[in-house]
This record gives structure tokens, C-alpha cells and sequence, in this order.
């Protein structure tokens, strides 16, 4: 699945809390704790934002800090098969 958005076209409510989680996304440490894959049947998220510079990061379920959930509950239902 993949969603490619631009905040600006997003419904007020959900811009601005995309802003927000992304504001407070720490790009270098996404995860709460493990590194690697989380196991069978969990999801990799792989995030790439360009907004004047290009930050990009993966992470893998259940370790998703709550910035990131925040940013994949707004772009999850915006996500078509690839």
C-alpha cells in the first residue's frame, strides 16, 4: 500500500495533525525500542517527507512511537495498493 499526499490537500483537521506528529517526529529514532523487523505478520512502514529537504525512515510494528502512529492513522486510509 502507498499514499503519496500533500498536507495542503488534506482536510483541515487532518493537516494539521499531520503537521504536528511530523513536527515531533524524530527522524533518527522512530521506533520505541526494537530495530529490526517485528515479527510475521507485522507491518513495515517506510515514510519518506520532502519539504524542502528529503527525511525518510522505516519502522516496523509494535514498535511505532506515538508521533509516527499519529502520521499513519492520518495517511493509512489515503493508501491504495501499489
Amino acid at each position: 500500500m502507498v499514499a503519496a499526499v500533500d498536507v495542503d490537500d488534506l482536510p483541515g483537521p487532518d493537516a494539521a495533525r499531520l503537521r504536528e506528529a511530523l513536527g515531533k517526529l524524530d527522524f533518527a529514532r522512530p521506533a520505541r525500542g526494537q530495530a529490526g523487523p517485528g515479527g510475521p505478520d507485522r507491518y513495515q512502514y517506510d515514510l519518506v517527507v520532502t519539504d524542502g529537504k528529503r527525511r525518510s525512515l522505516t519502522a516496523h510494528e509494535p514498535d511505532l512511537s506515538p508521533e509516527l502512529q499519529s502520521v499513519i492513522d492520518v495517511l493509512l486510509p489515503l493508501a491504495k495498493p501499489e
